[in-house]
């Protein structure tokens, strides 16, 4: 360190240098909501800068596409150091075409806000990935751990090799690799991401220290010198002996900014796993983390080069087929569930509102809440049922116009029916016999037809007797 540098009054770290657990969460939109050409509809992650969205875009042919969107936080819409980041972003990734590089698609504005749209990665950072592991207490296999810092360090050599349109070398760093900007998806792909503070050739100064994450600085980013691509191995480092160890690496003393353990980068052992031939392993997470960049590995091909080889030697290999089927069955089900829920929800939203019939009456119900079916429970008071009126009440006449319906009592259909046969009987020149009728209780129909059977043999018999005489 030189002794201007020393000198200096060590600045406050921003937002985006302190660990992920002593930020305070952003708030974000009320969502869905339409952002540019997008609509938003999840946040997927914040950070000191910027918060993170899952959108839709609706595309010229008509279909659509999941894409995420970067919004720059409103208090930091109107920096022009913020809009230059997104802008640099915008123009290095514009350049990458690589399996292991996330794609950036669109820098736009819209009214007072800044966003950065990119390629859609359906799975979890590696931040999230080990948080939701360590939760549902699912161990992080060993050949896995390998295949991610692999896919990892292949993103990174393609950053680093990548040249201008006259052929010479960009000189990018990354700057910013840590679990957070590394995204996997359920297909097991591993794709680096946020290169928003990457940097075209060597740049240093006291400002750029605390561009990138305090726990996953090299020694020489933390002093604010210049970097190479071996700072970004050193970073590689980090995630590999964390994965290896299930902790964190930097640990700050009490009242210690994390930055000055980044400083010292004190470099414990790891502990024994059992691996095969596992020191060879640990000697490749040493000489990556090495404090000394005439140690360390130069570049992220190096570090690949010896890591592919153990993992052949040891039988460690594993496919991407194979590891997203594992995120899948550990993580995959609920999440992916819930995603396509509330993608088919602002799938309806576009769609346009939704008729709404409102019926025209409703069923009556009884006190205990039981609808009455007219067909079934329930028989209406016939119009001809008599009424008897209780003593001392007399009964209301009609009113008028109204035509009164016969009685339908048993004993009084009796009487009309007797009336009936006598004048039947007169005008057949018989005897008048009267037939007292029955009342209803005494056998109802049956009784009226047996009263009808014994006058018919009643009169039959007069006429005998009368022509007899």
């Amino acid at each position: 360190m030189t002794a201007a540098l020393a000198a200096q009054p060590t600045p406050t770290p921003p937002p985006s240098a302190l660990p992920s657990s002593r930020r305070k969460q952003r708030g974000s939109r009320r969502l869905p909501c339409k952002l540019g050409p997008y609509t938003l509809f999840e946040r997927i992650g914040y950070g000191g800068m910027a918060n993170v969205y899952l959108a839709r875009q609706k595309t010229e042919l008509g279909g659509h596409r999941l894409c995420v969107i970067k919004e720059v936080l409103p208090e930091l819409v109107h920096d022009t150091r913020m809009a230059e980041m997104l802008a640099e972003e915008a123009r290095i990734t514009s350049l990458f075409r690589h399996a292991n590089v996330v794609e950036v698609h669109d820098l736009g504005r819209d009214g007072d806000s800044l966003y950065l749209a990119m390629e859609y990665v359906e799975g979890f950072d590696l931040r999230e990935l080990l948080r939701r592991a360590a939760a549902a207490k699912v161990p992080f296999p060993v050949t896995y751990s390998l295949r991610l810092v692999g896919d990892v360090l292949r993103g990174l050599d393609y950053a680093h090799r990548r040249k201008d349109e006259s052929g010479a070398p960009l000189g990018i760093v990354h700057r910013d690799v840590s679990p957070a900007n590394v995204l996997v998806s359920f297909e097991g792909e591993v794709k680096l991401c946020d290169f928003g503070i990457a940097r075209a050739g060597s740049v240093s100064g006291v400002d750029t220290a605390f561009q990138g994450k305090a726990g996953y600085m090299s020694p020489e980013q933390a002093r604010g010198e210049a970097l190479t691509a071996s700072s970004d191995v050193f970073a590689v480092g980090i995630i590999l002996w964390e994965l290896l160890a299930g902790r964190r690496l930097y640990k700050a003393k009490a009242g210690e900014p994390l930055l000055e353990a980044s400083r010292r980068a004190e470099i414990p052992e790891l502990p024994s796993r059992g691996l095969p031939e596992e020191q060879a392993l640990f000697s490749i997470v040493r000489r990556a983390l090495a404090r000394d960049t005439d140690e360390r590995y130069p570049t992220a091909a190096a570090m690949l080069r010896d890591l592919e080889a153990y993992a052949a030697k040891t039988r460690m290999l594993t496919s991407s087929i194979h590891f997203g089927a594992w995120l899948t069955q550990h993580f995959g089900k609920e999440v992916l569930s819930e995603r396509r829920g509330r993608q088919r929800a602002i799938e309806a939203i576009e769609r346009g509102p939704v008729a709404v019939i409102t019926p025209i009456g409703k069923r009556s119900r009884p006190a205990n809440g039981n609808a009455v079916k007219k067909s079934e429970n329930h028989t209406p008071t016939p119009p001809t049922q008599r009424v008897v009126p209780l003593a001392g009440d007399r009964p209301e006449s009609p009113p008028s116009g109204v035509r009164q319906t016969r009685s339908s009592d048993p004993a009084e259909r009796e009487r009309r029916l007797a009336k009936k046969r006598r004048k039947a009987l007169k005008s057949q020149g018989g005897s008048l016999m009267k037939v007292a009728p029955r009342e209803a209780s005494e056998g109802g129909y049956a009784g009226a037809i047996l009263l009808l059977a014994a006058a018919m043999v009643a009169g039959l018999v007069m006429l005998q007797l009368t022509s007899g005489g």
